[in-house]
């Protein structure tokens, strides 16, 4: 009883921290500190600010933003032609060399106005700001998460259906095409794909879910033999429902438990797969923020006294994937429960 009032908690638990995951990235542009498109505002004088530091900084006006929609904002941010400089050392190019001096904001109004940068995870090397890069990230890291589950949970099912319910030399076949498959080393194949097709977001979701489809392949082609040898399928021949029908109308409905925890297991592991392609170069490309690529452009501060920078996008994916396997556990839980009373 204990024990199951503790994975009810831990359950729920899972959930909200999902629920609340998905909202903060879906609305990101709303809110986080740098509303700029992909979080690229660079003050590079204010690079590898520490956490919670506040400055603040002169926007030159010169270039006014365009008139831009919610929805726009929402999904891509804003295009920021603005520059930024601290407001005690403002900086003049002349020729090749750079000139810092003070420069008073009220010597020349209307030219620029002053404004406050918060770090609250501190700053990059670019002084670019951490937490909305990571927010950010958390976004591109779901969403490629998402279609790369949708495409590893399609294919599986096609392919495990047909072994499945088929048997004889489809199923053979069928289990060629999976062991070949599984003998390959996941990374190793998404990079024969990239390399193959070219860097792309497109590709990535390709390259990521074509790593994962033979595990509900296998999972699906044994639940459907199982369940073809059962009554109602004989009834649905009897009947003279098309194979199509019988499959996906009366056998993948009762065999969706097993899917939806490989698709919660499949989640995890797409966000792995994708933050070590970032990390390796071919995945993201920067400026657009991924965990991966954070992780690759800052691991070599780790040990210079910007911990930090390192630790919030290791923290980020490891809670992400601690998350989608407890609800996956949750998930199996639940459906195990359900066939005990059925």
């Amino acid at each position: 009883m204990y024990t199951r009032v503790i994975r009810n908690k831990i359950a729920l638990t899972t959930l909200c921290f999902l629920a609340i995951t998905v909202l903060l990235t879906l609305f990101s542009y709303l809110f986080i500190p740098d509303s700029s498109k992909n979080a690229n505002r660079q003050i590079p004088q204010l690079a590898l600010s520490h956490p919670f530091s506040s400055h603040s900084v002169c926007q030159s006006a010169k270039q006014t933003n365009k008139q831009i929609t919610i929805l726009s904002k929402l999904l891509y941010g804003y295009e920021d032609k603005n520059i930024y400089y601290p407001c005690d050392s403002m900086i003049y190019a002349v020729g090749i060399s750079t000139i810092y001096y003070k420069y008073s904001v009220v010597d020349r109004p209307g030219e620029y106005k002053r404004t406050k940068v918060n770090y609250y995870f501190g700053s990059d090397k670019y002084g670019r700001d951490v937490l909305s890069r990571l927010i950010l990230g958390l976004r591109v890291s779901l969403i490629i998460g998402f279609l790369a589950v949708l495409v590893s949970i399609t294919l599986g099912v096609v392919i495990g259906s047909m072994g499945g319910y088929y048997g004889g030399w489809i199923d053979q076949f069928v289990m060629i095409i999976i062991n070949t498959s599984w003998s390959i080393p996941t990374l190793l194949l998404a990079f024969a794909i990239i390399i193959a097709l070219g860097k792309g977001f497109i590709v990535i979701v390709l390259a990521v879910g074509l790593t994962m489809w033979v595990d509900v392949a296998r999972i699906v082609r044994g639940q459907i033999k199982e369940e073809k040898e059962k009554s109602y399928v004989a009834g649905g021949k009897v009947l003279g429902l098309s194979d199509l029908r019988i499959v996906t109308r009366h056998i993948l409905p009762n065999i969706i438990g097993p899917i939806l925890v490989m698709a919660a297991a499949n989640f995890a592991t797409a966000i792995l797969v994708e933050a070590g392609l970032s990390y390796l170069g071919l995945g993201i490309q920067p400026p657009a923020p991924s965990l991966g690529n954070m992780l690759k452009e800052n691991y070599a501060y780790a040990t210079g006294g910007y911990v930090y920078l390192a630790i919030c996008p290791i923290i980020t994916i490891m809670l992400l994937v601690l998350n989608f396997n407890l609800l996956g556990t949750a998930l199996r839980d639940v459906f195990e429960v359900k066939s005990k009373k059925n």
